[in-house]
């Protein structure tokens, strides 16, 4: 893009869907707090005025949703997402101890077993669509196990999902593919609920009907109300495989255009949990979320009144260079300190542990039996905040 063009963003640009970076880049440099043409939104994307949105929640606050383009009221809509404490804290705290470290650890030989059944299908010499092979059903299948959906029915349940996701070009409504998608997957997560109702079990979903939280509204401890539970289970039918599935995928086609990195990881495995940090920064699964103001705001000497929808762009705040040496390489040992790849604050991913260990046990396989794999043609689709392949064209070298 030539620096003198005009500066125009749109989270619904294929173009900048394609390559944000260019974009982001220059949003840093001449407009940190950038007002959309349409005055729909404001767009923060330095690192220290994301991460400072990111925890200030009484200002910033989640209550109408993570998306301008369908609003909520609460968490009518997106669960715990579209919540502010002190609701969001009860809420939340329903699954506070299941995805910690500790518990994930837990979780070790069951996650090495999905993954050791999707990746001994490669076979060394041929060339597969990585996402279709494993990067899509890694995911899918962990979150399907601990919610207990049924095997057949999963890949029906992602497919949904990516409709929910996809976006048209220019147009900030939801399309109605989406919301029929939405329809479909409500519908389905709701006679799973029903049928733990009279059968429950071990699963996530069992856990949620059963669980308790004092709520100083009625005084006392009560259960989620029945589309408490609806919603959260939606939600962590989503957030349990999508952003896993692109993290996969973008961080294995960071590392083949990084081959210096990948070579380190080959000859030290130990290096893995870093560069699984790094492919999160570099090339970051879920680029924005958005907030609405409580009170004015004003930032770099632009003021944005109370109500306004502000978008906090994470793709943009893991490359400043102010923030990272040389941001646009991937680097393993790169320092570590505050990352936002997950969010931060209150609303960091609940999930994030799983993903992370989900990432390193594909990485150590890949490195293990095709050190040599090669990335071809990939294709994306212009989706709503998380950002990957819908296609990755992998080669599979036969050994060191």
């Amino acid at each position: 893009m030539p620096a003198t063009s005009s500066l125009i963003y749109s989270p619904f640009s294929t173009a900048v869907f394609e390559d944000p970076y260019p974009v982001y880049r220059r949003l840093r440099d001449e407009a940190p707090v950038y007002r959309d043409p349409e005055q729909r939104w404001w767009v923060l994307s330095r690192f220290d005025d994301v991460a400072t949105a990111l925890r200030d929640w009484e200002t910033y606050s989640s209550k109408c949703g993570p998306a301008p383009e369908n609003p909520d009221e609460d968490g009518r809509k997106y669960s715990v997402i579209s919540m502010d404490p002190p609701r969001h804290d009860q809420i939340r705290g329903v699954l506070k101890g299941f995805f910690t470290p500790r518990a994930v650890a837990a979780l070790e030989n069951a996650l090495q077993a999905v993954v050791t059944h999707h990746l001994d299908r490669l076979r060394p010499g041929t060339t597969v669509d990585a996402m279709e092979a494993f990067a899509f059903s890694i995911p899918t299948d962990v979150i399907g196990d601990l919610l207990g959906v049924p095997a057949a029915d999963r890949e029906q349940l992602r497919v949904w999902w990516e409709q929910f996701l996809t976006r048209h070009e220019g147009e900030v409504a939801m399309p109605r593919s989406a919301i029929e998608a939405n329809r479909k997957i409500s519908a389905y997560i709701g006679d799973l609920i029903e049928s733990r109702r009279t059968r429950p079990g071990d699963d996530l979903i069992s856990i949620v009907l059963q669980a308790t939280f004092n709520d100083p509204d009625t005084g006392g401890d009560r259960s989620l109300t029945p589309h408490e539970v609806l919603m959260f289970c939606n939600l962590l039918s989503a957030a349990g495989s999508e952003t896993t599935q692109k993290l996969i995928s973008n961080g294995l086609v960071a590392l083949h255009d990084h081959p210096d990195q990948w070579q380190r990881i080959v000859g030290d495995p130990s290096l893995i949990p870093a560069a699984v940090n790094e492919a999160l920064r570099y090339d970051t699964p879920s680029h924005w979320v958005a907030r609405t103001l409580t009170r004015p705001v004003e930032l770099h000497g632009v003021s944005m009144a109370a109500g306004d929808w502000v978008l906090l762009l994470l793709g943009s705040a893991n490359r400043d260079e102010r923030r990272y040496e040389e941001p646009d390489r991937f680097v393993i040992d790169r320092p570590r300190g505050t990352d936002v790849y997950f969010g931060w604050g209150i609303h960091i991913c609940l999930g994030q542990w799983l993903a992370r260990r989900e990432a390193q046990l594909v990485f150590e396989y890949i490195a293990r039996n095709f050190p040599n794999y090669a990335i071809g043609a990939r294709e994306r689709v212009l989706t709503a905040t998380v950002r990957g392949y819908t296609s990755v064209e992998m080669s599979l070298g036969s050994g060191a």
